[in-house]
Parts: C-alpha cells; sequence; structure tokens
C-alpha cells in the first residue's frame, strides 16, 4: 500500500514525462500518462527533489519504457508553476526503449532540455530493427540532432557488413511513409455494387528512424564479405552502401593488397577504387600487391 501511494503522488505531480524525442519516449505536454513500477518501492525525497524506483524499475509512457534496476528522477518548479522532470538516472540493466529503437547500458543518464540520453559501463548498444551500435567507452544519443556519438573500439553492424573506428558518429533520418496502393479516385467495389472509400494506406509513425550515415575517425576498418579497407578516417553511406576512406588506406581481398591516400569501397557491388593525392613535383602513385594463382596453391600446400 505505501508503494501505491508514493506512486499515485508520483504520476500527480508528473502528468507528462519529457525523453527523447528520436526515441519517442514523449515530450512534454503530449497528455499521456506515465506509469512507474518498482519491486522494492518508490521513494519521495523532497529535500532533494526527487523520486527514486527500485528493484526493477520500470518507467512506461505509451509504447516507450525505461527500464533499470534503479531509477532516478530530479523535479523542479516549472517556469509556469507546477512540476517539471529535468534529469533521469538509471542504474543496471538500463534501457531506453521504443518500438524501433533501443538503447542500452549499466548507467544511463538523460537531459529533458537538450534532449541527449548517454549510456555507460558494459555492453553498450543501440539497436535499430537493422543495425546494432557499439562501444566500449560510451554511447551518446542527441535525438533533436538525431545523431548518435559511439567512443572507444565503436562498430556498427548492419547485414553482412560491418564498420569500426576509435569514434563514431551515427546520422538518423526518418523512414519515409510507404506508397499509397494505385486505386481510382481511392474507391473500391463492394459486393453489392456500390462504391466506398478505400482505408487510407497506413504511414510510418514519425519517430521511426533509421541509420543514414556513419563518420569514423582513428583506426577504421571496413569489412564485406569479401574484401577489407583501413584507414585513417571514413564515412559511410547506409544508403548507398558506399565508403570512402582516407589516410593510409589499405584494400585487401585475399592475399591481394593495395594501398593509398583515397578509397571508395562499394559494398554492394564489390566493386573498389583506390587513388592517391597527387605528390609534390610529379603524380602520386597508389600501389598494388598481387599475389599469383600459383603462389597461393602452394602456400595452401605448406604445413
Amino acid at each position: 500500500m505505501k508503494t501505491r501511494l508514493v506512486l499515485t503522488a508520483f504520476l500527480a505531480l508528473v502528468p507528462a514525462l519529457a525523453f527523447a524525442q528520436a526515441l519517442n519516449l514523449g515530450r512534454a505536454g503530449s497528455g499521456t500518462p506515465i506509469e512507474i513500477t518498482a519491486r522494492d518501492g518508490i521513494e519521495w525525497d523532497r529535500d532533494a527533489q526527487r523520486y527514486i524506483a527500485n528493484g526493477d524499475a520500470v518507467a512506461r509512457q505509451g509504447e516507450n519504457t525505461v527500464y533499470g534496476d534503479r531509477l532516478v528522477a530530479w523535479y523542479r518548479t516549472a517556469p509556469g508553476g507546477g512540476t517539471e522532470i529535468y534529469r533521469y538516472e538509471a542504474l543496471g540493466n538500463v534501457r531506453f526503449a521504443t518500438p524501433t529503437q533501443t538503447v542500452e547500458g549499466d548507467r544511463g543518464v538523460y537531459d529533458v532540455a537538450s534532449d541527449v540520453v548517454v549510456v555507460t559501463g558494459k555492453a553498450l548498444r543501440l539497436r535499430t530493427p537493422t543495425d546494432t551500435l557499439t562501444a566500449r567507452d560510451s554511447l551518446e544519443y542527441w535525438s533533436q540532432r538525431d545523431i548518435a556519438v559511439a567512443r572507444g573500439n565503436a562498430m556498427v553492424v548492419s547485414a553482412d557488413r560491418r564498420m569500426s573506428a576509435d569514434v563514431m558518429t551515427a546520422h538518423f533520418i526518418q523512414n519515409q511513409p510507404a506508397p499509397a496502393a494505385r486505386q481510382t479516385a481511392g474507391t473500391r467495389n463492394t459486393r453489392a455494387g456500390q462504391r466506398q472509400s478505400a482505408a487510407p494506406a497506413k504511414a510510418e509513425d514519425e519517430s521511426d528512424r533509421k541509420l543514414s550515415r556513419i563518420e569514423a575517425f582513428g583506426n577504421v576498418f571496413v569489412s564485406t564479405p569479401t574484401e577489407i579497407a583501413r584507414g585513417d578516417r571514413g564515412i559511410y553511406n547506409m544508403q548507398t552502401g558506399i565508403a570512402q576512406l582516407a589516410g593510409n588506406v589499405r584494400l585487401t581481398r585475399g592475399d591481394n593488397q593495395m594501398a593509398g591516400d583515397f578509397a571508395e569501397v562499394n559494398t554492394n557491388t564489390g566493386i573498389s577504387k583506390l587513388l592517391a593525392r597527387p605528390a609534390e613535383g610529379g603524380n602520386g602513385r597508389v600501389r598494388g600487391l598481387l599475389a599469383p594463382q600459383q603462389a597461393r596453391e602452394e602456400k595452401k600446400k605448406k604445413p
């Protein structure tokens, strides 16, 4: 009963929870109620102006949820009166989840004003239906800018392709609605011969984001089923499947290797282009080391 009373007070003071827009975890003024549950109870610390939910804590608004072993919500008096939450902290088995995106980590902080989620600890991940972004040191989601920043052994995996680097910036775009079915004047015939308006095609949810572009810095590594590319920095366009690398570029396919200043790798077609920067006093050159078939066969025969 004590937990229920504290929870009722919490909901009365915080009728609408404001989380990241792109994560679709609600916006201030949305009017959607929030439900908070915890196995070991919810505390209201009036002096510190915070609420603490302990034990399998869950904050849910619509289809969007925050999970943690412990959740802390910091509140203050709003400029127009009333109470507003300005910061959330989650500890242990943290997940910021929506129907299309999940951010995971050991510890998580959400700053309401800047719409930024930061997770740290082990097993840092940002998942979408098609891609997974991981990091070792920290993972940030800047929802107002539609970007995520992965620091420390960052990696993005999409189907059978992957890209890794010391630091990655992932850019998201909103999915476009599926085109409506072609019908004359938007109508269909019924069994009685009458004409009715066809049901409109269901549009994509405004919060549905997909990964569009990756910017990578430091020890960049791109792999496909047939090729490996390395460089100092790179950009990978997820829509075209083209990765552009610069600085100490090396391309490896089997026993064949090429090196240069710039490379363009098409992960869809398997075609790669290697370019060199013009040198002072002459043209720069690229270098390729191709292993003959006979040499490869002899290498396989060696014990």
